[in-house]
């Protein structure tokens, strides 16, 4: 049995846009698929739609309801992974919350603008910023590339690519453009608890991943302390000592544990299926309702 708990759409923002939720559907069918979690951060739009529309000619297998979420505590951003909530009620809270993605990207993009401002770097404010496609960091840091003055900036920091300077950007209190996600988005508590509140569960998702190791006992303690139900053991940033890890602290604690690709439909993460896995795909899924 070959499952996927970690996958996106281009509703989310920094996933390819030509993947739409068909196109990814078709990949996973086409890859035998056959449990299936789209999880597209802060919005179930597609879990909707797929309440509505028959989206069986593009996938045969189960669906599972899923949705990535963004939080921040004390400053440190991180993400949860919701499962098996009401849909509808969901989108709305959805909304409510964190608002479009166009509210989103904007509000995080006048953020860091306003930081580049304060600390006096090249940037040039005449290039057009459209929410509803754009990812915010993406903007800004191809912005500044554009001024060879950044560039000792860049250096000083070690940024190569736009991934680093997300991290930097989002989780590093000390570095020049970070902003205070706490602005953005919502606390573990009001995740967890509303997901529960409609039926699901909360899984902590990549928890070992790079731009979290820093801050990792916070990120773990914090999400335990709130009642995350899981945590997402398998996934492509997670070395073999990182899921042994957390295998261990999730039989510690009675943790469900889950697994996915983080799929994107981008170049460096265009694959689907969960990999390394040293236990039976049921007994990952086992504390998920089918």
């Amino acid at each position: 049995m070959k499952n996927d708990l970690h996958v996106r759409t281009n509703f989310s923002a920094s996933a390819n846009k030509e993947w739409d939720w068909k196109r990814v559907l078709k990949k996973c069918e086409d890859e035998k698929i056959q449990r299936l979690s789209i999880t597209d951060f802060d919005t179930c739009v597609f879990h909707v739609i797929n309440k509505i529309i028959d989206t069986s000619a593009y996938f045969s297998g189960t669906i599972i309801t899923g949705m990535e979420c963004d939080v921040c505590e004390k400053g440190i951003t991180f993400e949860l992974l919701a499962y098996n909530f009401e849909p509808f009620k969901t989108l709305l809270w959805s909304y409510e919350t964190y608002g479009t993605l166009e509210d989103r990207q904007t509000k995080i993009k006048d953020l860091l603008v306003d930081a580049i401002k304060q600390n006096g770097f090249k940037f040039n404010t005449k290039i057009k910023f459209n929410g509803k496609v754009d990812f915010a960091h993406k903007y800004v840091y191809e912005n500044m590339l554009n001024f060879t003055e950044n560039n000792e900036f860049f250096k000083k920091y070690n940024i190569e690519n736009l991934s680093d300077f997300y991290k930097l950007s989002s989780k590093e209190t000390k570095f020049p453009l970070y902003v205070n996600m706490n602005k953005v988005f919502p606390t573990v508590k009001k995740v967890v608890d509303f997901i529960h509140s409609v039926g699901g569960f909360v899984v902590l998702a990549q928890p070992c991943k790079d731009g979290n190791k820093n801050n990792l006992n916070f990120i773990l303690q914090t999400a335990l302390k709130y009642g995350v139900d899981g945590i997402e053991v398998y996934h492509p940033s997670h070395s073999k000592d990182d899921i042994k890890y957390l295998l261990n602290l999730c039989k510690d604690k009675n943790l469900i544990i889950t697994g996915g690709s983080n799929f994107n439909g981008k170049l460096e993460n265009n694959t689907v299926g969960i990999k390394n896995i040293d236990k039976s795909e049921k007994e990952i899924l086992k504390g998920i309702k089918m």
